[in-house]
């Protein structure tokens, strides 16, 4: 809106007009949204693929959050839909990747969209794998792409000195972690949020996705119509998947 305190402050993703008129209802088949958050998809892109735009905006934002920078390493945590353009914007920022997830499928997902290193932690120890990786120093900026306490103090645990960790992913239920103040105190670690995103990161995400900068495709991995709904939720529970994209048509 431009005039109320967040405007002022720059920090539009907390706008105090536009977060009351948001676009009400998961899956509904119509809804009222204000012109100007509008954006038009360029033709050669689908509907699949721009569907993309808001989880990316919200990833720009956060990656804004993460001050990445050339030559730094960088370790995602999750490699979920979130984690793989997470993964993309990374590389483009200039940064070696680390990922960890528990899911074969996914590691290999993330090897092709750009990660240079990947961690089961199923297998291995996630603190140990990334230490050996940085000839111990730990990641230079950490993003917590899996909302759960335990992965939230894993970011906290393998970030180097001066390290950001980006909590990316909230938790659902609401949890706590077991903070060390020292590990933030010593290593001088600066820990940040992300939510939402402003309009323009939302512009930047669809010219991203527009000239292929950021693949979006390959993370598809269901198309599925609103009268099955109830299956594509059933296969996001069960992981079964990666990004599920529900068509409304």
């Amino acid at each position: 809106c431009g005039k109320c305190y967040y405007c002022r402050k720059g920090i539009f993703n907390y706008c105090q007009k536009t977060q009351n008129e948001k676009v009400k209802g998961g899956f509904a088949e119509y809804g009222v949204a204000i012109a100007s958050n509008l954006r038009l998809i360029p033709d050669h892109i689908s509907y699949e693929e721009a569907t993309f735009t808001e989880p990316l905006a919200c990833c720009i934002n956060g990656s804004k959050n993460t001050n990445i920078s050339f030559g730094d390493d960088v370790v995602i945590i999750g490699s979920g839909p979130i984690g793989m353009l997470h993964i993309q914007l990374a590389k483009h920022q200039g940064a070696r990747v680390i990922v960890s997830d528990p899911i074969e499928s996914r590691l290999e997902m993330a090897k092709e969209l750009g990660a240079d290193d990947t961690i089961n932690p199923n297998k291995d120890d996630v603190v140990k794998k990334v230490m050996d990786m940085t000839n111990g120093r730990g990641a230079n900026a950490v993003i917590v792409a899996v909302g759960t306490p335990e992965t939230a103090k894993l970011g906290i645990e393998v970030a180097g000195i001066c390290g950001y960790v980006n909590f990316f992913a909230g938790t659902y239920p609401p949890g706590e972690i077991a903070l060390d103040p020292n590990l933030v105190h010593y290593k001088q670690l600066v820990l940040t949020g992300s939510h939402d995103f402003t309009p323009h990161d939302f512009t930047m995400a669809l010219k991203l996705i527009e000239f292929g900068i950021i693949k979006v495709k390959p993370i598809i991995s269901h198309v599925i119509k609103l009268d099955e709904i109830a299956t594509a939720f059933e296969t996001v529970a069960n992981r079964k998947g990666l990004k599920v994209v529900v068509k409304m048509d």
